[in-house]
């Protein structure tokens, strides 16, 4: 609206005072400079404007201090909670819905109130007056996390006078709700309250921003420091949340420091366990990131229930997880692996076809097949035959409750076998440990038998045995009872050899024989 579409009149045909003083805010909110104003305007906006005292606009002019009076006027802050809490600073509770908000809230609540010690860690730096205020909706859930934290906490909660609740401020739209927080913040003396904003209605995110800004200055104005729950307006995965995430909430815009809470693992129903992320933070600098696991147990006719927590360092936590997610490739891996053995063919079971079908890396495969290995689940379908080396073992899937034979294991350890055993040749007595000085066992009948002779009847006797073997040797050969490919021996050329064989053996033998003559006497290139 521009000056020039102000009535100069300030009461229209009919307009009553009452009526005028609704122009008052658009007049403020155009900056219109008094002189151009009515004067009929002027007593109702300063009373020394009727006397022409007035400044150039509505707006109070900047007040101007030095660095010295700014640091003089500096009030240190004051701890709520060390670490966690500062006194007459904004703070909000962050974080999807179901993610123990409200739980933490009460127990918060309760630790200030008391004097003990939030999630049994983060010690309170002295009892104040606490203050819950919740919707209607809220009173039986909020009663039963109370007597679940008083039987944990070990506080009898009847006897808590510091800790008050509230449950009928419905509508946070109406100003007359304003006033009565107000007053019931000045009634009970209260220096901290804590509001369940989730509880209180939901509209949109500029309208819900305004409500919350309303809160905070309502609580700041009777001399509390509020703390606002709310809920993100999406489901973020689990991880802990950051700064980013509390910047897309509407409560973001009134916090000054802040508890950010989401899951660190998806909950099982019927568990009673959840996994939380906590990361604190706020204008003044301080900041940290925790893991809460949190066991519940709920109320009977016996016991009123539990709600206990655990503080645990984020280290630990990422190393658990890394773990944890290590783990789970793992089991993924070994299904992956059960269900190909299943489905192949068992003819074409071999340890190739069942890395092609798996389509695994050759990595991830040899990884999963140590481990089925290890856990005795594989078995090979035959017992291995080491006389065709060329075939491939085929292998399968072992049932559960079946007992393999050793031999059909795949990772069975390697057997020890002397060369006597090798050999097939008889041990009667197997060597010991400890020998004589010429390394033979004590215990052999042989040892002392040699022991008799001097070295050059040993040297005979050793001289003997070669040519006893060397001649033996030689009858096989000419028997045919040793293979020429044999590398024991090479069969000697002998007549009776050359009558046995055929004329166009000998032939092709000569040729050659000739032939490897003529390459070896060759002279060689340079």
């Amino acid at each position: 609206m521009s000056i020039a579409t102000l009535p100069i009149s300030p009461f229209a045909a009919g307009e009553t005072e009452d009526e005028t003083d609704f122009r008052l805010p658009a007049l403020r909110q155009n900056n219109v400079p008094p002189n151009k104003l009515p004067d009929q305007l002027l007593p109702a906006l300063d009373p020394s404007a009727a006397c022409g005292d007035l400044p150039a606009t509505f707006s109070a002019p900047l007040e101007s201090i030095t660095t010295a009076e700014l640091l003089a006027r500096r009030t240190p802050p004051q701890w709520l909670l060390p670490g966690v809490l500062y006194r007459g600073q904004p703070t909000v509770i962050v974080g999807p819905s179901r993610c123990q908000k409200t739980s933490l809230a009460v127990d918060l609540c309760g630790a200030l109130a008391s004097g003990g010690k939030f999630l049994g860690t983060f010690a309170v730096e002295r009892p104040v007056r606490v203050g819950f205020v919740g919707g209607d909706g809220a009173r039986d859930a909020v009663t039963e996390l109370a007597r679940r934290w008083s039987s944990t906490a070990e506080v009898d909660l009847p006897a808590l006078d510091r800790l008050v609740w509230a449950f009928n401020l419905a509508d946070l739209r109406d100003p007359a709700n304003l006033s009565r927080l107000r007053d019931w913040i000045g009634q009970h003396q209260l220096e901290l309250v804590l509001i369940d904003a989730a509880e209180l209605g939901t509209c949109t995110r500029r309208a819900e921003t305004e409500q919350l800004q309303a809160l905070v200055n309502c609580c700041l104005d009777a001399g509390a420091t509020p703390i606002l729950c709310c809920q993100t307006r999406h489901e973020p995965k689990p991880r802990p949340m950051t700064a980013a995430d509390l910047a897309s909430a509407p409560c973001g815009a009134v916090a000054r420091q802040w508890l950010l809470i989401n899951r660190r693992e998806e909950y099982r129903p019927g568990s009673g366990s959840h996994r939380l992320w906590l990361t604190v933070g706020g204008n003044c600098g301080h900041s940290g990131e925790w893991g809460v696991d949190i066991q519940e147990e709920l109320a009977d006719d016996q016991s009123a229930g539990r709600w206990q927590a655990t503080v645990r360092d984020a280290g630990s936590i990422e190393t658990e997880m890394a773990l944890a997610a290590a783990a789970a490739q793992a089991a993924h891996l070994r299904q992956k692996l059960r269900i190909v053995l299943t489905q192949i063919d068992p003819r074409d079971a071999t340890k190739l076809k069942i890395r092609e079908q798996s389509g695994m890396s050759g990595a991830r495969f040899g990884f999963a097949w140590d481990l089925l290995i290890r856990s005795g689940e594989i078995a090979l379908t035959s017992p291995p035959d080491y006389r065709t080396p060329h075939r491939e073992p085929r292998y399968r899937l072992v049932r559960p409750g079946e007992e393999v034979a050793p031999e059909l294991l795949p990772g069975r350890p390697l057997e020890s076998l002397d060369t006597a055993t090798l050999l097939g040749l008889p041990t009667a007595n197997p060597p010991a440990h400890d020998c004589s000085e010429k390394n033979l066992p004590q215990s052999s009948p042989l040892a002392a038998a040699l022991d008799d002779l001097d070295d050059d009847a040993l040297l005979r006797l050793l001289e003997e045995t070669l040519q006893s073997k060397q001649a033996q040797f030689s009858r096989a050969a000419a028997e045919k009872k040793v293979p020429r490919s044999s590398p024991l021996v090479e069969p000697a050329e002998t007549p009776e050899l050359a009558e046995s064989r055929p004329p166009e053996k000998t032939k092709r033998r000569v040729q050659s024989l000739a032939k490897s003559r003529r390459q070896r006497l060759k002279p060689k290139r340079r």
